[in-house]
């Protein structure tokens, strides 16, 4: 039987933590964790995941690609669904049903506001991975507005509260109790991506009328960012500020299948997605990401729900200590 010695010509390394530098097929025995690791790149891809339970768009979404979260949407759902990695099961119904809302944080400490009941709503709802329970209403009622954050610190912006002007430049920010007036946008704009955390979060595309610019907000005011390579708007998004992910989303010439990839300066682009899609739901970070629902073709809504897997990832066996 061969081994890695026999192979590689070198005897597996153990060390007290993980390398900060690593190189394709390293291999490495972690002392702390007690888990033999190897370093492997992966080609960007999208993949078929679970089909939802109930079709729909303009929803929100929160969590992890193996503990997402889905909730609202078109037409006026209080509808929650919880996502494992393979399969939807149902969760607690809102208590405000709606469409065009934000979300953020995770599978079981999500954060769901805004959105239109008609004619649009400043709600805010925390779940806690069973029920939803009324928090404190945002500032200003608005829907088609973007968020990111946590239940606890969130951050609401942009979007379209009638009359005000059709393009928001609003940003509020949430304690979990309260939310309070935030740096403005220097682009308004509605039908947004959002992503990232309360102090670093990041603002990108719109519609009506499309827009690639991207803002970045460092908790007090937003600065610009680099473009998208191709403005839309229902655009979704999840990572961090400087390992973001967008994907899907509308343009005057369809873009809906394409993904890029923002690393804190510029947007390069990803693998597309296997379907076009607009208006759903997402979770997760640039390297493992899902979106679920929305439409790949308006007016009708759908159930896929795709998983992406990208960059690099190191894979961990755990080793009995015997």
């Amino acid at each position: 039987m061969s081994t890695y010695y026999g192979t590689k010509g070198q005897k597996v390394q153990g060390i007290a933590s993980d390398p900060s530098v690593v190189q394709e097929g390293q291999v490495w025995y972690n002392t702390t964790t007690s888990a033999l690791k190897v370093f492997k790149n992966f080609t960007d891809a999208w993949a078929t995941g679970g089909n939802m339970t109930t079709a729909r768009q303009a929803l929100g979404g929160a969590g992890e690609q193996t503990a997402a979260l889905a909730f609202g949407g078109n037409p006026n759902f209080a509808v929650t669904e919880e996502y494992d990695g393979s399969a939807w099961t149902a969760g607690g119904n809102m208590g405000t049903a709606r469409q065009y809302l934000a979300g953020c944080g995770t599978q079981t400490a999500g954060l769901g506001f805004g959105g239109y009941v008609p004619p649009f709503s400043a709600a805010t709802e925390e779940y806690d991975g069973t029920s939803w329970t009324a928090g404190g209403n945002m500032g200003t009622g608005r829907f088609k507005l973007a968020g990111c954050g946590t239940q606890t610190a969130g951050l609401g912006f942009g979007g379209y509260a009638p009359p005000a002007p059709v393009n928001g430049v609003k940003t509020e920010e949430y304690n979990g109790s309260t939310w309070t007036a935030g740096g403005n946008l220097g682009t308004g704009r509605r039908e947004l991506g959002g992503l990232g955390i309360q102090t670093a979060g990041l603002a990108f595309g719109g519609g009506s009328p499309g827009t690639a610019a991207t803002e970045e907000y460092n908790g007090t005011s937003w600065t610009a960012g680099g473009n998208l390579i191709t403005e839309r708007g229902y655009i979704m998004g999840t990572g961090t500020q400087t390992a973001g992910l967008g994907f899907g989303g509308y343009a005057a010439n369809p873009t809906g299948f394409m993904t890029e990839k923002y690393d804190g300066t510029s947007w390069t682009a990803g693998a597309n997605m296997n379907i076009k899609r607009q208006k759903g739901g997402a979770g997760g970070t640039q390297t493992s990401a899902v979106t679920f629902a929305g439409n790949s073709g308006p007016p009708t809504a759908i159930v896929s729900t795709e998983e992406f897997n990208g960059g690099t990832v190191t894979i961990a066996v755990p080793v009995s200590q015997s």
